[in-house]
């Protein structure tokens, strides 16, 4: 079965055309800085041959149109037109009610709907691009593969909040957790990739399986503790704001703060929630941008900010390391994933510096030679460190054809 996977930003649109059966990927592609032309866009097709350039895309409807225009190309697609394919999957964030991946309906769209003041730039989004699909491909099954969808296995005392319980009946407050998708692909594949090399003689170790800290660090970062393949617990929240430090999204926050800051200023929910999302994280600490790179360039420069962005985000990563090696009871994986954990030798070193203590030693040669996928501690670290490009899309495009099987075994 062939599967288009949609991953939607506020403003790029990327997508890849997967086989489920042999986990290929035919085709793959991006156009960004959607709403702000003119937006570039890559397409690389099944010979290999890449091309780029610029379109007019002042919304997700028009990046979607001229993506499937790609596929559908006799020379640079890999299916004559969208019949060929078996299914839509969208990396979708949050919906009302619906915590497991579904067919996407009427109902589901009202769900993603109500979520938007949680989560309101992924969301509406999402919601765009899900109706652009609609109108040019009516007659392909379309998935919603919700980020919250791995994370059902946390336990109550791990998801619950100290909040009335009327908050929890009537609105469902309680931690979600999202960046299900990636989170899953490590508890897959980081055992793969050990293989027989994992150490099982660790006293501590409860059960066969390894104990795994999952860190998907990026513009948009969280960390979950993984126990038999599943999610145990995880940094995010009721929304994408809680847990660790942001690109330019505050993170874990005092709310009584927010209360104060708004009332002495004036500020309605709009306005705080606008500099929450915005204007705060590593941006509203270094002053100099969202950006890792920028602020390791501008720490370099000798900007004071910019080098206390960088070691607040690190030690809060470290932080929930600890409190993750303690919910688990020892830990036998930890992997980086996302645009910093797999590119930025840098941040790996500054979180893993001071874990030695659990018997965990970052390889110094191996980490800032590294690239690609692969281990980067000492042979003698209780830990294995590993470094694991991030593959979403492989997760949603068999999630996907699952549900699609599973609705056509239920008709």
């Amino acid at each position: 079965m062939l599967i288009l996977c949609a991953n939607v930003g506020s403003t790029s649109f990327k997508y890849q055309i997967i086989d489920v059966k042999t986990s290929e990927t035919l085709i793959k592609g991006v156009v960004e800085r959607i709403g702000n032309s003119p937006s570039p866009f890559t397409h690389t097709a099944p010979n290999k041959l890449v091309l780029r350039g610029t379109i007019e895309a002042p919304n997700h409807d028009a990046a979607i149109a001229h993506s499937i225009k790609m596929i559908a190309h006799p020379k640079a697609g890999a299916i004559g037109n969208l019949g060929a394919l078996g299914g839509v999957g969208f990396k979708t964030v949050f919906a009302k009610g619906i915590r497991r991946s579904a067919l996407i309906t009427e109902q589901v769209m009202e769900a993603l709907e109500a979520y938007v003041p949680l989560v309101p730039l992924h969301n509406s989004a999402y919601i765009a691009s899900i109706r652009a699909f609609q109108e040019l491909a009516r007659n392909t099954p379309l998935v919603a593969v919700l980020e919250t969808w791995f994370h059902q296995t946390i336990p109550d005392y791990a998801y619950e909040f100290g909040v009335p319980r009327t908050w929890v009946e009537k609105h469902h407050i309680r931690r979600y957790g999202f960046h299900g998708a990636s989170h899953r692909y490590i508890a897959e594949r980081a055992p793969q990739l050990l293989g027989a090399s994992l150490n099982g003689d660790d006293p501590t170790r409860k059960t066969a399986s390894p104990r795994i800290i999952s860190c998907h660090l990026g513009g948009s970062s969280s960390i979950c503790a993984i126990r038999d393949g599943r999610s145990i617990d995880t940094t995010m929240g009721v929304s994408t704001q809680y847990g660790l430090i942001q690109a330019t999204r505050s993170g874990d926050f005092d709310p009584f703060a927010m209360l104060y800051v708004m009332d002495e200023e004036g500020w309605n929910t709009t306005e705080i929630r606008r500099q929450l999302i915005d204007e705060s994280g590593l941006l509203g600490i270094s002053g100099v941008s969202g950006d890792v790179r920028d602020i390791e360039a501008a720490a370099k420069a000798g900007n004071d900010d910019a080098r206390l962005a960088l070691e607040t985000y690190y030690y809060g990563v470290k932080k929930y390391i600890g409190a993750y090696i303690a919910a688990l009871g020892g830990v036998d994986i930890i992997a980086f994933t996302g645009g910093i954990g797999e590119k930025s030798a840098s941040a790996r070193r500054a979180i893993c510096d001071g874990l030695e203590w659990q018997g965990i030693h970052l390889d110094p040669q191996k980490n800032e030679a590294h690239t690609g996928e692969g281990e980067v501690s000492t042979p003698e670290s209780r830990a294995k460190i590993l470094v694991i490009p991030a593959n979403e899309e492989i997760i949603v495009a068999k999630e996907t054809a699952e549900v699609i099987q599973q609705g056509l075994r239920n008709v």
